[in-house]
């Protein structure tokens, strides 16, 4: 699973760390082929709120079976 923060340094100026109120755009996959994207805002520690989008994801859009990818939003 890849993170991307590039969104988030370019606006903040520095990277994503600690406690927080945090946008994630997730991308998953069925392992078929098809991809499907979806954000959520959590506010947690960055790593389990990182956790808990992708429980969320795979538990609300039926056939997700892997996140592949974990964009950090300004």
């Amino acid at each position: 699973m890849e993170t991307s923060t590039v969104e988030y340094q370019f606006s903040h100026g520095k990277r994503p760390r600690g406690f927080g109120a945090w946008w994630l755009k997730l991308t998953g996959t069925d392992n078929e082929g098809r991809y499907t994207e979806e954000s959520y805002q959590i506010t947690d520690a960055l790593a389990a709120a990182k956790t808990r989008a992708v429980k969320r994801m795979k538990e609300e859009v039926g056939g997700v079976k892997k996140v592949v990818r974990i964009e950090v939003l300004p």
